[in-house]
């Protein structure tokens, strides 16, 4: 299957010879997903569903951008990984835009130097729809709708949280900034996005987040009474993965055990601890981050930020990188 030409496909296997099809793609409003759909001169359609998700090439063991499904005309239907992205087939690019996380580059009206002095650099995401990051001082989230080059924002919420200087002004211009209907393009790791004023926001795309080979602070995890605690202050709580093993400090003894990841999808233990006696209330908050990291069930990094949730939604574990 070659969709590199706008508006074409080239379908073909081992005992045919490549048929010709012209059709279009749409984009899902709600999935990660673009549907291809065309006719030859005659007969029936060949449908092409393309999903912004990994696929590993069985063959190969390539990781790649973009899962593949298509209907021919004959009633086959094969599956498989895409080579390209998806934006190279037909029109218009949401696909390079979405899926990643954009770290903060250049704001309009900010200094480099004061991006710079945040200690959790803003960052955007695009998925479905939905738009979340950090913008110097809260998180946020919000909607957005994709037409060509234009992105059009919509109602943006954040958390409430009170900071200091710069990230405060920050917040402020950026939220700014990122409002109303900007127009964007995509080259290669860099997103512009340019207001109706003319006034440009540039974006470099962050590589992919490694839960593996980081060592992690725990600043926060649940106490499994539906509460999300710090860690007390005379302790340190750390954690690191690798290898399919999760070890650290929790907070009195030594722990280890299994995880395995697939994707966001995460599964721990079981977990085993050095057996030295600490005094309360230590050993309470030991016994509760274990609990919590082996019931956490989800994974994701936001910037330096380590957030996982457990099969309930309820926040496990907050950590960050050290």
């Amino acid at each position: 299957m070659d969709l590199t030409e706008s508006g074409v496909a080239r379908f073909a296997t081992p005992d045919q010879e490549a048929v010709t099809y012209r059709g279009h793609a749409t984009r899902h409003a709600f999935l990660p997903e673009k549907l291809w759909r065309g006719s030859p001169a005659a007969g029936r359609d060949l449908v092409v569903w393309l999903q912004d998700s990994t696929c590993t090439d069985n063959m190969s063991g390539t990781k790649l951008p973009v899962t593949a499904r298509v209907s021919t005309p004959d009633g086959r239907f094969l599956s498989g990984c895409c080579r390209v992205p998806a934006q190279a087939v037909g029109g218009s690019t949401p696909a390079r835009l979405e899926g990643a996380a954009w770290r903060l580059k250049e704001l309009p009206g900010t200094k480099s130097a004061a991006l710079a002095q945040l200690s959790r650099p803003v960052t955007l995401r695009f998925e479905s729809g939905q738009l979340s990051g950090f913008a110097g001082c809260n998180n946020f989230s919000g909607s957005y709708t994709l037409a060509g080059n234009q992105l059009k924002i919509g109602p943006v919420a954040s958390t409430q949280m009170a900071c200091p200087e710069p990230g405060s002004s920050i917040e402020t211009a950026f939220h700014k900034a990122l409002s109303g209907t900007l127009r964007y393009t995509v080259d290669g790791d860099d997103l512009t996005a340019t207001t109706a004023s003319g006034a440009t926001l540039r974006f470099r795309r962050e590589p992919p987040p490694q839960l593996a080979g980081v060592n992690w602070k725990v600043t926060s995890f649940n106490n499994n009474r539906h509460a999300v605690v710090g860690v007390l202050g005379e302790s340190s709580i750390t954690m690191s993965f690798k290898d399919g093993q999760v070890a650290g400090s929790a907070g009195c003894n030594n722990f280890h055990g299994k995880y395995s990841t697939e994707g966001s999808k995460l599964q721990v233990g079981p977990l085993a601890t050095t057996r030295r006696a600490c005094e309360e209330p230590l050993m309470t908050q030991e016994r509760e981050f274990l609990a919590a990291l082996a019931s956490a069930v989800t994974w994701s990094i936001d910037g330096n930020v380590l957030d996982m949730h457990r099969a309930d939604g309820e926040r496990a574990i907050w950590a960050v990188s050290k």
